[in-house]
């Protein structure tokens, strides 16, 4: 059973580094406009938790697929993306930064996980808000296989803690949203 956790674990990071490929080519086409919002918290956030799951000794394969993309997409969001700032960006970013100041006073590497999972979902609502709005600014390829990897990655769980649970199924929970938005939402 360990072996098929293991595996699992790979694969998420695996996947979603695959579904990085149709999304930023998306993006340098024009065909889909990430939230630059978004992908700056969900980027600083990662690294947070990235840096509390290295200290609570909880990695796993989809945080360095996650590590390694996000700064990519990032990258791609800050020179494509959308320019404009939205008050729901700034309120996101706002709550964001109260989140990481707690981290930092805290300093408790399962409080990172945990802070960071609420600020990976404010982190989503402008994602969300676009995509509701506009389905087809967004890769269904791409987030179906960011959704695998969530679906791997909850599978892979070593342990019934929450510094092992949380950061995925907060992960499959943005990514089961976004599902539902770009497959079931009516246009």
């Amino acid at each position: 059973m360990e072996t098929v956790r293991h595996f699992l674990g790979f694969m998420a990071g695996v996947l979603f580094i695959i579904g990085l490929v149709p999304y930023g080519r998306a993006i340098i086409k024009g065909e889909t406009k990430p939230s630059k919002t978004s992908w700056i918290i969900w980027f600083s956030i990662d690294l947070l938790a990235f840096g509390g799951m290295i200290a609570a000794d909880t990695l796993n394969g989809q945080m360095i697929g996650v590590i390694l993309g996000a700064g990519l997409i990032l990258l791609l969001t800050l020179i494509y993306g959308e320019n404009k700032w939205t008050k729901l960006d700034k309120f996101c970013l706002f709550g964001a930064t109260v989140g990481l100041a707690l981290w930092l006073l805290f300093d408790n590497p399962l409080l990172a996980i945990i802070i960071s999972a609420i600020i990976g979902i404010i982190g989503s609502i402008p994602t969300f808000v676009f995509a509701w709005r506009d389905p087809s600014r967004e890769n269904k390829l791409a987030w179906t296989i960011f959704w695998l990897s969530c679906v791997c990655a909850v599978s892979a769980i070593p342990h019934l803690t929450a510094a092992d649970i949380i950061q995925p199924v907060s992960f499959l929970l943005i990514e089961s949203i976004m599902m539902f938005i770009l497959y079931f939402k009516k246009a």
